[in-house]
């Protein structure tokens, strides 16, 4: 029974911008960023000509646009034509979709402005139809892969897993697409691309399905439990929503045999990775404890020394508390960003406390404030009124000594 080992990486993104955003890389460091692009692709090449499986899949999004800089062009057929003999397949994807401009078509006035530049190898498929397209895979006559390039948005009535015909339960039949699965637990903001549901995929009764799109990857499962599918995820964390991202997949697959979770193995690909932390302040009284609670959520995330740190701190913290985190990041990791605007000072108003007689003459606007709705609180025996009455003895308290309020 013939087996068939894979190797699938998706979401590059290569040509990027990566100074810009919430990251906000400085110039030399995403210098170093763009270096680190690069290598997840020479990294992922280096890995298919060690081990040298039947295929190596690339659903999508190779490219950060249609029209890359020629010099990122030129770099990825390079690096992809040094991973022959083993052949590579290809299905641009909603960043890099084909077009009568692509990069993808050997026509196109990028193509062949190139001159001498490096063409695709023969070694390399790219599917650059709207419609999915069947071709034997090398070496492997029980075998094929059937994929489908990204053009543009469809209407939801128009379900390219529904109109794709179902395949002969005979050998191994690959898809390779990049879509939005509907439902899909690690999902981003954009679910318009060619969508599908898992039914829709177990219907057509392929082997596996390489998906790209979503940059967290993942299991593609059916109804019934097994395994239809994955996606590798971002091969590149390019962005602040790229957590988790930094990922290429390899797998075997066998004729007749259900494909098993545990036939699936994903592997660093971005040695960086980024890391979005939310940290509650509340309670923080001073910088030791403050120190401790951000040790806590560093050692939760696994952060590492080459790794970039975007921190948002939320709450409320004791008067006089310094929050300045971020050169002591920045210090110990590749990159730092610290967000403190949510952040609020901690009146440490007790409302509970006995009533005591209303403020003299001599009082601030803040003490007859609190005196009143300490009155209040008291005086109302349900919980989801006491909780509103805090609610807005702080956002009184923020007008009067911060002389702004933020809503939360």
């Amino acid at each position: 029974m013939e087996r068939l080992r894979l190797a699938q990486l998706s979401d590059l993104h290569l040509g990027a911008c990566l100074s810009g955003g919430k990251l906000a890389l400085p110039q030399a460091k995403a210098e170093k960023r763009r270096a680190d692009h690069r290598q997840c692709l020479t990294r992922f090449a280096a890995h298919v000509r060690e081990t040298r499986p039947a295929a190596a899949l690339i659903p999508g999004d190779l490219f950060d646009s249609t029209e890359p800089d020629i010099d990122d062009l030129n770099f990825a057929i390079n690096t992809l034509n040094a991973m022959a003999p083993v052949p590579v397949f290809l299905a641009p994807g909603n960043h890099d979709a084909y077009a009568p401009s692509s990069c993808y078509n050997l026509h196109s006035a990028l193509y062949q402005s190139r001159g001498s530049g490096p063409k695709w190898g023969s070694h390399i498929r790219i599917f650059t139809a709207d419609h999915f397209e069947s071709v034997p895979l090398p070496g492997h006559p029980a075998a094929s892969v059937s994929g489908v390039a990204f053009h543009r948005h469809l209407p939801d009535t128009q379900r390219a897993l529904i109109e794709l015909p179902r395949t002969s339960q005979d050998g191994i039949r690959i898809l390779l697409f990049h879509g939005s699965m509907e439902n899909y637990p690690r999902a981003g903001s954009d679910r318009e691309v060619l969508p599908f549901t898992p039914a829709e995929l177990e219907r057509a009764g392929y082997t596996y399905a390489a998906v790209g799109h979503y940059h967290r990857g993942g299991v593609i499962a059916g109804e019934r439990g097994g395994v239809l599918g994955a996606y590798a995820g971002a091969a590149f964390a390019s962005s602040l929503s790229d957590e988790g991202a930094g990922t290429w997949l390899d797998l075997e697959l066998a004729a007749h045999e259900p494909l098993q979770e545990s036939a699936l193995h994903w592997h660093r690909c971005d040695d960086r990775a980024v890391h979005r932390l939310q940290m509650d302040v509340t309670g923080v009284t001073d910088t030791a404890a403050l120190s401790q609670r951000l040790e806590e959520h560093l050692a939760a995330a696994k952060a590492g020394p080459r790794d970039l740190i975007h921190l948002t701190l939320h709450g409320r913290i004791a008067r006089g508390v310094p929050l300045d985190l971020r050169q002591p990041l920045a210090e110990r990791f590749f990159h730092a960003v610290v967000d403190d605007s949510q952040v609020e000072p901690d009146y440490a108003v007790d409302l509970s406390a006995p009533d005591a007689k209303e403020p003299g003459l001599a009082a601030t606007s803040e003490d007859l404030f609190v005196w009143r709705m300490r009155q209040l609180y008291r005086q109302t025996p349900s919980e989801d009124e006491r909780a509103r009455i805090k609610e807005a003895l702080y956002y009184g308290l923020d007008a009067l000594t911060l002389g702004e309020v933020h809503l939360r």
